[in-house]
């Protein structure tokens, strides 16, 4: 039997391929301080979607429609910004696209 001798060079590309992959790195985050004593991370992956770090837990959210600002909707939570340092955070109930719940007002600590 004949060794096979392009399998080593191929299997060597494929790894090397596989290490220059980007990696997907979280957003940066920005924290902001609730009026209820929460801090809130929040990421932005484009302009279409927010990450945010509530309560110990990870929530991706994504665009929602809005009159005003960036409204971002998902995993149980709305997320609405103004301008770079004011925010608003309401739980969403089962099967809202819009919260009822009126929130709590969420201000930018520090940076631009």
């Amino acid at each position: 039997m004949r060794p096979c001798l392009v399998s080593v060079p191929i299997l060597v590309a494929a790894t090397l391929l596989a290490a220059c992959q980007p990696t997907r790195a979280s957003p940066p985050r920005r924290a902001y301080h609730c009026a209820d004593g929460r801090v809130v991370q929040a990421g932005y992956e484009g302009t279409d979607r927010a990450v945010l770090a509530v309560d110990g837990a990870t929530h991706r959210l994504t665009i929602a429609l809005s009159a005003s600002g960036a409204r971002y909707v998902g995993d149980g939570w709305q997320w609405w910004t103004k301008g770079m340092h004011d925010a608003w955070l309401a739980p969403l109930q089962p099967g809202e696209n819009i919260a009822s719940a009126p929130g709590v007002a969420c201000q930018a600590q520090g940076g631009p």
